[in-house]
């Protein structure tokens, strides 16, 4: 489901620094809208908290109908705000506030403000997502600028009636007394309520100053929106969001298309804060664990020996943290040359173009133990198997599916990893790969059957289509001549002298081939 981001509508900042002087409890009663104008005092001392999940879980629909609701005088609720010495953090009502605020500056996350916010790099499907809520409240409710010329005069009809009364039209407000412990506390309070927070958002909050947290807010925006890292060092500030970039472009770039239409797919599937984070939160215990098992993130005191889930003051396991991150990425993609270049659509996505996010983790926790064990051997056997456990993640993708809905959260990444573990071994020493005995070594017994049934019309559903798509590509995906397993030569590709330089091989077409980067430099050489 399409989320409309809102979150460059108002500014974040830290609880913490406003907890010296205890605040006033006197405050203002109520809001209207000429005090949301961007250059309202009100407006510019509007803050939410820095630990707030981000301001993009409304759909159009529900952007469109506040805005409507607002306009025509239905109920909507108060919202809550807590007045600091310099701030007016908003509490409760951050998504109401910013849909009237994107109202008026007619940005729904893709114009100046947002843009501003996100250093341009507004992605592809928040852009469609701005255009859609735009369209809509448009043709429905009208624009800010359209109703605001209508201030004033005497009309009838229903745009008349709105516009008369849109300045005026009060959003009742409560106000939390105390210092910021207490604001913290009725935040949590509050947010347990309505629509909670899932267990995602409540540990990214409760683990906000720490490197598991930082390092996954960072990658998930390529180090633009707000900078959680404000602490550090300029330096230090810098290293963050130079590796965070690299991260997300590896993972996140391309943004896959439904239904599917190319197998130039994203490494880590969507590139949307709500999936992204769940899945870079694991990445990152994964690549900085020696047990690479991530654990649900729900556990209060998951491996809190460990630098990754100690509070960082200076930045540098942050940085640490992204940096075991990049080693591990930059060995399944990219053009280096200790990269596999592994095909998104055999290792990480299903036959109707979904991510499979713990595939892509049980992966990532088998190259990760082999990095930090220094265990190149582990990586020519992948090699010289590659073709056989390719076919075998073709073949048996849905099955694998199965597998992995059938398996709780905790077992789903050490599973998946001794699957990828199993293949590896069995396919270097040319033994046939059969689905009943992977599955029973890592403790699957019996015959796993595909039940499901899915109705069929006579119109090919999106699923349909990513499927048909997906078995014509793959059977003419280029193969690296070396291991005979597929390339992704837009991700990760090597231009090989087929007859070699030191036997006065030529640059010429002819005697050009493209590979893995690995094949050509760790294998072939």
């Amino acid at each position: 489901m399409a989320h409309v981001n809102l979150d460059a509508m108002i500014k974040r900042e830290d609880f913490a620094r406003e907890i010296k002087d205890e605040p006033t409890p006197d405050t203002i009663r109520e809001l209207n809208l000429s005090m949301l104008l961007p250059d309202a005092p009100i407006r510019r001392l509007l803050r939410k908290p820095d630990f707030q999940r981000e301001t993009n879980h409304w759909t159009p629909d529900q952007v469109l109908y506040f805005i409507r609701s607002f306009l025509d005088g239905a109920v909507i609720p108060g919202v809550i705000l807590w007045r600091s010495t310099n701030f007016v953090f908003v509490i409760d009502g951050a998504h109401r506030l910013s849909a009237l605020c994107a109202w008026i500056s007619d940005d729904y996350g893709d114009r100046s403000v947002s843009k501003s916010f996100y250093n341009d790099e507004i992605s592809k499907e928040q852009n469609r997502v701005a255009n859609r809520v735009r369209t809509l409240i448009d043709k429905t409710v009208g624009s800010f600028k359209s109703l605001e010329g209508l201030v004033g005069k005497a009309a009838s009809d229903i745009a008349g009636r709105r516009a008369g009364s849109m300045f005026t039209r009060p959003i009742f407000l409560q106000t939390v007394v105390g210092d910021a412990k207490v604001a913290e506390e009725s935040f949590f309070a509050i947010n347990s309520q309505g629509t909670p927070l899932d267990d995602t958002e409540t540990y990214l909050i409760k683990n906000r100053n720490k490197p598991v947290a930082i390092g996954a807010r960072a990658i998930v925006r390529a180090g633009s929106g707000h900078a959680y890292w404000s602490a550090f060092s300029q330096k230090n500030q810098a290293t963050v969001v130079s590796i965070a970039t690299e991260l997300f472009k590896l993972l996140f770039v391309p943004e896959a298309t439904v239904p599917l239409k190319t197998l130039d797919l994203p490494l880590g599937g969507s590139s949307s804060p709500i999936d992204a984070l769940a899945v870079l939160l694991d990445y990152l215990i994964v690549a900085n664990t020696k047990s690479g098992d991530a654990k649900e993130l729900t556990v209060e005191d998951i491996l809190d020996s460990t630098p990754l889930f100690q509070v960082d003051d200076s930045g540098e396991a942050t940085i640490k943290a992204l940096q075991e991150a990049l080693k591990i990425t930059k060995r399944i993609t990219g053009n280096t040359g200790e990269s596999l270049g592994l095909h998104p659509a055999v290792y990480f996505t299903n036959d109707k173009g979904k991510h499979s996010r713990f595939l892509f983790l049980g992966v990532a926790a088998a190259v990760a133990d082999r990095i930090r064990n220094n265990d190149d051997g582990w990586f020519k056997k992948f090699t010289l198997g590659r073709h056989a456990i390719e076919t075998f993640l073709i073949d048996h993708k849905s099955v694998i599916g199965i597998v992995l809905q059938n398996l709780s959260k905790t077992q789903r990444i050490p599973k998946m990893k001794a699957l990828i573990d199993y293949l590896v071994s069995e396919a270097s020493h040319e033994r046939a790969l059969n689905p009943e005995a992977a599955f029973k070594h890592i403790g699957i017994g019996g015959k796993i059957y595909d039940l499901s049934v899915t109705k069929l019309g006579v119109a090919f559903s999106a699923e349909t289509k990513s499927q048909i798509f997906y078995r014509q590509a793959i059977q003419h995906a280029l193969k690296c001549p070396i291991c005979s397993g597929l390339l992704d030569p837009s991700k990760s590709a090597s231009y090989d002298h087929i007859k070699p330089v030191r036997e006065k091989g030529l640059g010429s077409a002819e005697n050009g081939q493209m590979v893995h980067p690995y094949c050509n430099t760790g294998i072939k050489n």
